[in-house]
């Protein structure tokens, strides 16, 4: 780590990426309480948090914009953009002005899966494949340690001052993002054109993740671990009201729990993964969570206070796992793709895990979901670390040169022209 830190465009990576996603995390906790204070209705606060959804499920189409355009000034120009359109909020002021919330909100979703796309496929450009780990792994630790300050930041700012000030706050995040990126230098070039249609080769990302066994098998836990995910952001209610017979409030207590094992796991995966390797790192992080289901299922504080410490550590393990195995094992030309359908996938488990957990909670005691969600998640970790493919070291990029081509020719290109078995799409040049 202290290697990374020593580039100062690693440092200028780091604190980019620090600055925008703060001012991001300030204005999407703040929204909901903003338009229920608007509106007092409940349900058009829930509003915000699907508009950001809907627009972070246009991660396939942001995925191919990624590797048809040169990444960093994509960065920079995304930045720009959502800047300028998170200062449209600032023109709210009541109920009939709700409507901007919700706009802003899906151009935020759309603005995440496109720079996460982009900076997972700028980072192999940036560190060497044996920091690759370290380098997601510090993001993840400073992503968690954001977490625990943007709710005082975002709520504290609605409060004291409305939601214009919150808006600001992000705007200018975005603006000191761009401003370090204009700083790094890396190697990006013009990507070249290619005779294939849009449409396959929007949908690559997919194929290749579907057809490379190790990258199928760590999507599908990955996609089981953050449905379990999504639905403890309801069952967590259950837990700390009906379990433990505390106030709501007391949630944010296992939320700062998480956010302080998780900043912890941040620093340390980048020290496991070498030893373990993306995939079985990815099966420790499910196993833990699934410890920590099993302990949110006892009436103890204290033992649900360990659940929350081991479910905060579990997730660096898994999100820096999976992203670190799609890194060493895609091409170049295919990274903002596959990201891309990544993201599209967990999304997606998250989404329906939020919305399972909130049509059971209702019928099914929580200790029973939560004995469940354990057992899903152990199978899970099971199913991965006895792969043979996950106690391999990821493919290299040129071995995948071997594997079928990402994408298939025009019908109308002819015949005598065919595609090249295994042929790699042009080349070009996250965290």
């Amino acid at each position: 780590m202290r290697t990374l830190l020593a580039q100062p465009r690693m440092r200028l990576y780091f604190l980019g990426n620090t600055l925008s996603t703060i001012g991001d995390y300030a204005l999407w906790l703040a929204s909901g309480v903003w338009v229920k204070e608007l509106t007092g209705s409940t349900a058009q606060a829930g509003l915000c948090m699907l508009s950001l959804i809907l627009g972070t499920l246009l991660s396939p189409v942001t995925g191919y914009l990624v590797d048809r355009t040169r990444r960093k000034p994509l960065l920079m120009a995304t930045n720009a953009v959502t800047g300028l359109a998170v200062l449209a909020l600032t023109q709210v002021h009541g109920p009939a002005d709700v409507w901007l919330i919700y706009a802003v909100m899906f151009v935020n979703g759309l603005a995440v899966s496109l720079t996460d796309s982009a900076m997972t496929a700028l980072l192999p450009a940036m560190v060497e494949p044996e920091q690759l780990g370290a380098a997601n792994g510090l993001s993840q630790a400073l992503t968690q340690g954001q977490r625990l300050i943007t709710p005082a930041l975002g709520i504290g700012l609605l409060t004291a001052f409305g939601g214009g000030a919150v808006a600001a706050i992000d705007a200018a995040s975005f603006a000191a993002g761009l401003l370090c990126w204009a700083f790094v230098r890396v190697d990006d070039p013009r990507p070249e054109s290619d005779r294939v249609s849009r449409l396959a080769q929007t949908t690559a990302g997919f194929r290749f993740l579907l057809r490379t066994p190790s990258l199928r098998q760590l999507s599908t836990t990955l996609f089981v671990g953050l449905f379990v995910a999504g639905m403890f952001e309801t069952l967590g209610f259950a837990v700390v009201t009906v379990g433990l017979h505390r106030a709501p409030t007391w949630m944010g207590v296992l939320v700062t729990a998480m956010g302080v094992s998780g900043i912890l796991g941040g620093l340390l995966v980048g020290a496991l993964i070498k030893p373990l390797g993306p995939g079985r790192l990815t099966a420790l992080g499910l196993a833990l969570c699934g410890a920590g289901a099993l302990a949110f299922a006892a009436p103890l504080t204290a033992v649900v206070l360990v659940g929350s410490l081991c479910m905060g550590f579990a997730l660096p393990c898994i999100i820096v796992g999976s992203m670190t195995a799609i890194q060493l094992s895609t091409p170049k030309d295919l990274l903002g793709r596959v990201s891309g359908a990544d993201i599209f996938l967990t999304t997606c488990g998250q989404a329906l895990g939020m919305a399972t957990g909130s049509a059971l909670i209702t019928a099914v005691f929580y200790r029973d979901i939560a004995y469940a969600a354990a057992a899903l998640l152990a199978v899970s970790a099971l199913y991965l670390v006895t792969r043979r493919e996950q106690r391999e070291a990821p493919p290299t990029t040129e071995e995948q040169g071997a594997a079928e081509p990402a994408t298939e020719p025009v019908a109308t290109e002819p015949a005598t022209e065919p595609v090249t078995p295994g042929a790699p799409l042009p080349a070009e040049s996250r965290g």
